[in-house]
């Protein structure tokens, strides 16, 4: 089942092969598909070319190469120097922070693999994200203040509690047998 299944893939996929093929040649007909579908279906076995071979660069060299070897190695944080196109101490310094940084032969002679150091770090600085906007220096924290109960009242406070409500009955007590007496000499009011 599975392998009919493939077959079945291969040939839904040669098919949409030899449409995308009529599509982009503009003709029809077997032969105009046929060189596409052969060429998408065999495993591609080529690889890149190489880049033009650097030039090799040691201490006492002059020219464009080396002020292009010193701006690379500016931009990458491992030469400080001025860019002047003269392969001196500082340039053979950076060159050799360089190699013990990537781990490869220190030597201060910037041939293929220190050129190659060079363009692995050149693309992991390209595709590295950009440094976030808001760093820790400008965020500011304040401490979050929990709610406590309030402390219970005094001894003397507690003491005292009960006899609130009693002085306040005692007092509304007192108020009406006080007006009971003075109405008792007085006709009552009219309804």
């Amino acid at each position: 089942m599975t392998t009919r299944w493939l077959g079945s893939a291969y040939c839904i996929y040669g098919v949409r092969l030899a449409i995308v093929g009529v599509l982009l040649s503009g003709s029809i007909g077997p032969a105009a598909s046929l060189p596409l579908v052969q060429a998408e279906a065999a495993p591609s076995s080529q690889t890149a070319a190489p880049a033009s071979p650097q030039p090799l660069l040691r201490p006492g060299d002059r020219g464009a190469e080396v002020r292009q070897l010193q701006s690379v190695l500016a931009e990458l944080d491992f030469y400080g120097g001025i860019v002047d196109g003269f392969y001196g101490a500082d340039t053979a310094q950076a060159v050799r922070s360089l190699q013990q940084y990537q781990g490869i032969e220190v030597d201060g002679i910037v041939g293929d693999q220190t050129w190659q150091a060079v363009a692995t770090l050149e693309r992991r600085r390209v595709i590295a994200l950009p440094p976030p906007m808001l760093g820790a220096e400008l965020w500011t924290f304040t401490p979050v203040l929990v709610a406590q109960p309030a402390p219970p009242p005094s001894a003397f406070w507690l003491a005292l509690m009960p006899l609130v409500p009693i002085t306040g009955g005692t007092l509304t007590y007192l108020k009406r047998r006080v007006q009971q007496r003075r109405n008792q000499g007085k006709p009552p009011l009219p309804r």
